[in-house]
């Protein structure tokens, strides 16, 4: 009888509680801002017009490479287009106030290098032949030691250069190469070929970066003048304008292991560019 009073004294166990519906997590937004770098210009700014967004900037703002950017380098119909490169840029390029066929052929090297660097990596390997032997070799090309060229002249308030040439004693006044520049001597080059003419890459260039022979801005003489100068001079004024004209030093000092044939060459920057690995 005591026993089953003391079993009546224990408490009795609480009932289950209902269950509860599970509130759902909500979910958040997938949000991604790609990361930002600064690319340092070789022209520092000083060869725009002072419209021009770039003017006085040694620096300019990218965003890094993305899957989209890849997408871009992927497309055939850009690629067929040789609309690539411009279009990459555009897509990079924070600024949307900035052209980019306005930018120096020297600057938009160095953007693409930065772009590269960021996304793949410095090291290049660059497959090649020996022009001696025809040998084929692959040299790794460290991107971030690449250095700059150009600046050794002041440039005049017109973000130009004044070249003296010995055989004529012509004053010769150039200018930096921009993307438009680059782009009609492209298309002048396939029209050549299209119709069966012979290229012509010196007189073409000469064309868009001579501003002035002796203060004469007249183009049609400026042709007669390209037509007929000395081949010695060409040589001067090529030399110089490499001199002068702001870029990164693409150049590497190349030597055969099979013939021991040293020669100086340029690190090619093509669509391969980006898919060297």
């Amino acid at each position: 009888m005591s026993r089953n009073v003391e079993r009546l004294k224990q408490p009795q166990a609480e009932k289950p509680k209902a269950l509860q519906p599970v509130q759902p997590i909500p979910q958040q937004p997938l949000t991604y801002s790609p990361p930002t770098t600064h690319v340092s210009l070789p022209s520092g700014g000083e060869f725009y017009s002072s419209e021009h967004p770039l003017h006085g900037e040694d620096t300019i703002e990218v965003k890094h490479m993305t899957t989209r950017e890849e997408e871009i380098l992927t497309s055939a119909a850009l690629i067929q287009k040789g609309l690539v490169i411009d279009r990459l840029m555009e897509s990079v390029i924070l600024n949307k106030e900035i052209p980019v066929e306005s930018l120096l052929i020297g600057d938009k090297n160095a953007i693409l290098v930065g772009l590269r660097v960021e996304a793949y990596g410095a090291e290049y390997p660059v497959e090649l032949s020996c022009p001696a032997c025809g040998t084929g070799a692959t040299e790794q090309i460290d991107l971030s030691a690449l250095g700059t060229l150009g600046k050794i002249k002041e440039a005049t308030e017109n973000g130009t250069f004044v070249v003296d040439l010995p055989r004529t004693g012509a004053k010769v006044e150039v200018r930096p190469l921009v993307g438009t520049d680059e782009k009609e001597m492209l298309m002048a080059a396939k029209k050549s070929k299209k119709y069966g003419l012979e290229a012509r890459p010196i007189t073409s260039q000469y064309k868009h970066m001579i501003v002035s022979v002796n203060g004469n801005t007249d183009p049609q003489e400026i042709g007669v003048f390209i037509e007929n100068l000395p081949a010695f001079d060409s040589r001067v004024l090529r030399k110089a304008y490499k001199e002068v004209s702001p870029d990164l030093d693409m150049s590497f000092d190349f030597k055969c292991d099979l013939c021991d044939h040293e020669q100086g060459m340029e690190v090619p920057i093509t669509v391969n560019f980006f898919w060297s690995d």
